[in-house]
């Protein structure tokens, strides 16, 4: 082999080198757009995240004040329950004495028999 064909055998060497160079080159960057578009949608998964997260906790808080009030209103109702039935029991009680300040039943019908004749 003469010395100018070596030297052409060379060139075609390193142009199919280019040509795979390039290729590959090619290859990179498609896999780079790829992974940058990969990286922006976790950075927009992860902002919806974060955000649906601090929602749930601003939620969970309301939450919780609202049961908090809740609880108190009970304790409230509960205590004038209480003093309701207290109420109703004492005036069950009055009447089952006599009423009116009367103290029974026989001493109503010894009035009524007193103002009426009979």
């Amino acid at each position: 082999m003469t010395p100018e064909e070596r030297f052409e055998r060379i060139e075609r060497t390193l142009d199919r080198f280019d040509a795979s160079m390039d290729r590959a080159k090619e290859r990179a960057d498609l896999a780079d757009k790829r992974a940058d578009r990969t990286d922006a949608r976790l950075d927009r998964a992860i902002r919806l995240v974060v955000r649906e997260a601090r929602n749930e906790r601003v939620k969970r808080r309301e939450l919780d004040e609202k049961l908090t009030q809740l609880a108190a209103a009970q304790v409230v109702t509960e205590e004038k329950m209480q003093t309701l039935q207290a109420s109703v029991q004492a005036f069950i009680d009055s009447m089952r004495s006599g009423g009116n300040g009367r103290s029974d039943y026989s001493s109503r019908s010894a009035r009524r028999e007193e103002r009426t004749g009979i």
